[in-house]
């Protein structure tokens, strides 16, 4: 009998301890602060695990400087763009 139980671990062990490796998708929404406008993006990650996918489909923040003309002059205006990612 034991040793039924310990091929049942053994077994179960195996199966249920392994993690599938698969593609997934990251799809993420761009924006700036100077414009109203969205650009949409995704891109796929082959042969992963979930844990390496969602560290890989990361969201960013960063401010940058640029130059507008405005009345007649170039004005710095200092721009916040955020990418927003998601695993689907």
């Amino acid at each position: 009998m034991k040793k039924y139980i310990y091929l049942l671990g053994a077994v179960g062990t195996t199966i249920f301890g392994t993690s599938c490796k698969k593609d997934f998708t990251c799809k993420c929404t761009q924006t700036d602060s100077l414009s109203t406008d969205a650009d949409v993006y995704e891109y796929t990650i082959k042969e992963a695990r979930k844990t390496h996918a969602k560290s890989a489909c990361v969201s960013t923040e960063r401010e940058y400087t640029s130059q507008t003309y405005v009345g007649g002059t170039w004005v710095p205006v200092v721009v916040t763009s955020e990418t927003d990612c998601n695993l689907d």
